[in-house]
Parts: C-alpha cells; sequence; structure tokens
C-alpha cells in the first residue's frame, strides 16, 4: 500500500472521525483516507446516487440529510430510511465493487464527503480491526432488519412505529440512543409512513396514540421521544 507523504487539510481528517469505525484508525492510514476525500455541497433534492448506478466512492454524510428510496414501476417513490451527519452511504457496493441497491438524494441543502473506494479497500486490507468493525457494523444491520421483519408479524401497527422510531435513531447515529433518556428525530411524517407502507392518515392515527400514552412528542418533521427506556419496555409488551 502507498501511504501519501503529504498532510491531507485537517478538517478533512476530522470529519473522517464522524465515523465510529474510521476514528480509531493509526495516524497514517487516516492520512492515506483524508488524501482521497474530496468534499461535496449538496442542494435540496440533488442526487448522490441512481439505483443499479455503480458506485466508485463512499460518501459520508458530514452536514444535512440523504434520503434512501426507490422508484417502483407505477412511478411511486417508496422512503427507506434517511442518513444523517457521521453515517456512510454505499458501503455494501464498494466492498463488493458493484452497483448501488437505491436511490440517494439530498434533503436539504447538504454536505458530504466522496472517500474514494479504491483507497478504502487498501485500508481495510491492511488493517484487520478496521475489517472486524465492518463486520459488526454489518452484523448489527442485519438483527435491525431481522426484528424489522419480525416486528411486520408480531407488533400491531403502533408496534411497528415504536420499533421503526428506535431503529432509525440508531441508523442516524443520534448521541445517547442507547444511554440518554430522550431523542429527537428529523424525520417527516411522509417519510415515516412510507417506510411503515401505510398512508399518511394510519400514521397520524398511531402517532397520537403513542403520543396520548406519553411515549412521543410530535412537531412539524420532528418527532420527540422524552423516555426512551419507557418506549423501550412498552414495545417489549406488545409482542
Amino acid at each position: 500500500m502507498t501511504i501519501s507523504t503529504h498532510k491531507p487539510p485537517h478538517d478533512l481528517r476530522a470529519d473522517l472521525t464522524l465515523v465510529p469505525w474510521l476514528r480509531d484508525l493509526p495516524g497514517p492510514l487516516m492520512d492515506h483516507l483524508a488524501a482521497h476525500c474530496s468534499r461535496v455541497h449538496l442542494q435540496d433534492g440533488q442526487p448522490v446516487s441512481r439505483r443499479g448506478q455503480f458506485l466508485t466512492h463512499l460518501v459520508i454524510i458530514t452536514q444535512g440529510r440523504l434520503a434512501m428510496y426507490i422508484i417502483g414501476r407505477t412511478g411511486k417513490r417508496h422512503v427507506l430510511g434517511q442518513l444523517q451527519r457521521g453515517q456512510v452511504f454505499g458501503l455494501i457496493p464498494v466492498v463488493e465493487q458493484s452497483s448501488g441497491i437505491y436511490n440517494a438524494q439530498s434533503q436539504g441543502n447538504s454536505e458530504v464527503l466522496m472517500l474514494a473506494g479504491d483507497a478504502f479497500l487498501e485500508v481495510l486490507n491492511q488493517h484487520m480491526p478496521l475489517a472486524r468493525a465492518l463486520i459488526e457494523v454489518l452484523c448489527a444491520r442485519s438483527r435491525r432488519l431481522q426484528e424489522y421483519l419480525a416486528a411486520r408479524n408480531l407488533y400491531p401497527l403502533s408496534g411497528q412505529l415504536a420499533l421503526l422510531l428506535l431503529n432509525t435513531a440508531q441508523l442516524h447515529g443520534v448521541q445517547g440512543t442507547l444511554t440518554d433518556s430522550a431523542i429527537e428525530l428529523k424525520v417527516a411524517q411522509s417519510d415515516l409512513a412510507d417506510m411503515l407502507g401505510v398512508s399518511r392518515q394510519s400514521l397520524n392515527a398511531e402517532l397520537k396514540k403513542l403520543e396520548a400514552l406519553g411515549l412521543l412528542n410530535v412537531a412539524y418533521s420532528k418527532v420527540h421521544i422524552p423516555d426512551v427506556p419507557k418506549l423501550r419496555k412498552w414495545l417489549a409488551k406488545q409482542e
């Protein structure tokens, strides 16, 4: 592997440390990745990737949000999730050296780092702790997916919504998801309805149920969970 001999801009290195599984890399490897990054500013609605497009870069969100979605045969846009600051898009296609599964576009004005996939794979092949960290990331994603699929059969719609909100918080890397008592998600209700595969009216009814129980506070494009342990305990009783 060829290590960069020049020092990359400090702010690029700092932004790479937003990603939990990158921040503990040795300095020379972090410098190598930073030397193969470029910063891109995105306008609202600007696409980052199209389904079926071969991905050559990891996309690291440093500001704003990216929406992941699929367009069906009828033209309906189905939102699958959002990525926020410190999250990464394109990990599986870059590792597989294949095409992307989802469309991704900016929600509002955003900023991302484009990390060259070849440089990332060089570091991955050299540094085994990074490989182990990625295995743990992919296992966690698989577990969340399995929980979500099981919830479609085990939980009523209100329980499916609660699980989706908790999983979304973890996916977004919201600070304190596992330890603090309160979190706030910036997510549109129309997107939540898409993720659950229900109408906006059905979603509103379920949000009101959880709000009446004191489990949520809903505002425009925001959902506040005032007591995460309380919501988890309530969810455990819904099986």
